[in-house]
C-alpha cells in the first residue's frame, strides 16, 4: 500500500503487505508488564503479526500452545456446551452463577446471518453482543442466562480491539458473571500458578471491555462481578470443576496503565511519513540479507524497553533482546539494572563510573556513580579475600567484569 506523502504514516502502511494480526486479550494484558513499549504499542496499532515480523528479523518464534493441548482443550470446551446441550458448564457453573436448576436459556453468538469470517463478522457480533447485554440489564423477561461466544469492542488508546470471552453469565438480580474455561487441569483444588495469573491478567481486559460496553449502553457497570469464574478439568478428567479468581486488584492496575497508555496517533507523529515495516525483497545475490537489515533499520525506528520477560509475552523478544545485547543497554540485565541504571546509555559507561567515577558533565549521575562503586569496592574486596584456586584475583580496572 503506497504511505502518504506527508505528515505521520497511517497504520495500514506500516503494516503494508502482511496480513493483519487480530489483537486479543493477551497482548492488552502484556501492556502492564512493559507499557512503555512504543515499538510494541504500534505494531499492536498497526496490526502487524509480531510473529511474521520476528520471522524477517531471524527470529523465529514458537507460538501458543501445542496441537496436542489446542485439540484437548477445544474438545474439552465443546463437550461443556454443544456436547452436553450445555448442562455441564450450567452444573459447575449453578454454584457462582445462581442459575435456574431448568428452563435456562443460552444465546450462541458465534454465529452471524451470512458471515463466518472476517471484521464484518466480529462486527455483526458485536452488535449481537449489545443486544443481548441490554436485554440482560434491562430485565428482559426472555433475556439469556449464558451468552455463549460473544464479542466485545474495546478501545485500546484509539485502536478499537474486538475480544471473545468464552462465556457470561447472570445471576438472578441482573449481576453478570465472566466465564473463562482452560485445559489446564485443577488437582486438588490447586492449578498451576503462573497458568491462573495469565488467565487473570487475560479475564482483567475481558472484564474492563464489558465494563465500558455497559456504560456505552447506559447500563451501571458494576452489575458486572469483579471475577472470573475459571472452569477446568477436575484431576485431569473429563468433568469440569469452578474456582472464582478474583480480578478488582488486576483490572484496576490494567486501567490505571491504559489511561495513561498513549493515542497511536501520537506515536506516529514522530515517523517519517514514508514508514513501514513491510520490506519488500529486492532482487540480487545478496537480497535476504539487505531486506533483513532494512527491516532491521526500520524497527530500531521505533523505541524499545526490553527486559527478559519479555521473552515470554512478546514475539518480537528474541529480536529486542538481540538489539538489546548489541547496543550493551542496561535493559539486558532485567528492570532492577534498567531501573538503577537510569541515565545511562550502556553497560560500559556503567563500568566507567564504577571505576573512574563521573565527568564535570556528569554530576546529575552521582548517586548512581556512588552505588556502584560501592558495589564494585565490595567485590574487590570479596575477591581479594577468596583463596587463589578459585581464580576471582582482582582485575584491571576498566575490564569486562
Amino acid at each position: 500500500m503506497p504511505a502518504r506523502t506527508g505528515g505521520s504514516p497511517s497504520l495500514d502502511a506500516i503494516r503494508g503487505s502482511m496480513k493483519p494480526a487480530r489483537a486479543n486479550a493477551r497482548a492488552v494484558a502484556a501492556l502492564t508488564d512493559n507499557p512503555g513499549c512504543t515499538r510494541r504499542r504500534v505494531i499492536d496499532a498497526a496490526r502487524v503479526p509480531a510473529h511474521e515480523l520476528a520471522e524477517r528479523l531471524g527470529h523465529s518464534v514458537i507460538r501458543g500452545q501445542s496441537p496436542f493441548a489446542i485439540t484437548s482443550g477445544n474438545r474439552f470446551e465443546a463437550r461443556l456446551k454443544e456436547g452436553s446441550g450445555y448442562s455441564l458448564l450450567v452444573e459447575v457453573l449453578r454454584p457462582f452463577a445462581d442459575l435456574p436448576s431448568a428452563g435456562w436459556r443460552v444465546a450462541d453468538l458465534g454465529h452471524a446471518p451470512g458471515l463466518r469470517a472476517g471484521q464484518a463478522w466480529l462486527e455483526a457480533r458485536a452488535k449481537l453482543t449489545d443486544t443481548t447485554l441490554r436485554a440482560i440489564a434491562s430485565g428482559a423477561p426472555d433475556a439469556p442466562h449464558l451468552v455463549d461466544h460473544p464479542v466485545i469492542v474495546f478501545d485500546l488508546a484509539g485502536t478499537p480491539v474486538y475480544l471473545e470471552p468464552d462465556a457470561l453469565a447472570f445471576r438472578k438480580g441482573k449481576e453478570l458473571q465472566l466465564v473463562e474455561i482452560k485445559s489446564y487441569a485443577i488437582i486438588d483444588g490447586q492449578a498451576d500458578p503462573a497458568k491462573v495469573s495469565s488467565t487473570g491478567g487475560q479475564s482483567a481486559v475481558y472484564l474492563l471491555a464489558l465494563r465500558a460496553a455497559l456504560a456505552r449502553l447506559g447500563f451501571d457497570p458494576n452489575i458486572l462481578r469483579w471475577s472470573v469464574i475459571l472452569v477446568a478439568p477436575k484431576n485431569f478428567g473429563r468433568f469440569p470443576v469452578a474456582h472464582e479468581i478474583p480480578l478488582r486488584k488486576k483490572a484496576m492496575a490494567l486501567e490505571r496503565v491504559l489511561r495513561n497508555a498513549p493515542n497511536a496517533s501520537s506515536l506516529l507523529s514522530d515517523l517519517p511519513p514514508d514508514f513501514t515495516l513491510d520490506v519488500p525483497a529486492r532482487p540480487g545475490p545478496s537480497s535476504a540479507a539487505r531486506q533483513r537489515r532494512e527491516i532491521e533499520a526500520a524497527v530500531r525506528q521505533l523505541s524499545m524497553r526490553y527486559v527478559p520477560e519479555c521473552l515470554a509475552t512478546c514475539d518480537l523478544g528474541r529480536s529486542c533482546r538481540a538489539q538489546a545485547i548489541a547496543d550493551d543497554q542496561p535493559e539486558r540485565l532485567g528492570r532492577t539494572a534498567r531501573d538503577a541504571l537510569a541515565g545511562l546509555g550502556t553497560l560500559a559507561d556503567a563500568r566507567r563510573l564504577a571505576t573512574r567515577g563521573v565527568s564535570p558533565s556528569e554530576e546529575h549521575l552521582a548517586d548512581v556513580a556512588e552505588a556502584l562503586q560501592d558495589a564494585h569496592h565490595a567485590l574487590e574486596r570479596a575477591r581479594a579475600a577468596a583463596p587463589a584456586e578459585c581464580g576471582l584475583q582482582s582485575r584491571a580496572p576498566g575490564r569486562r567484569t
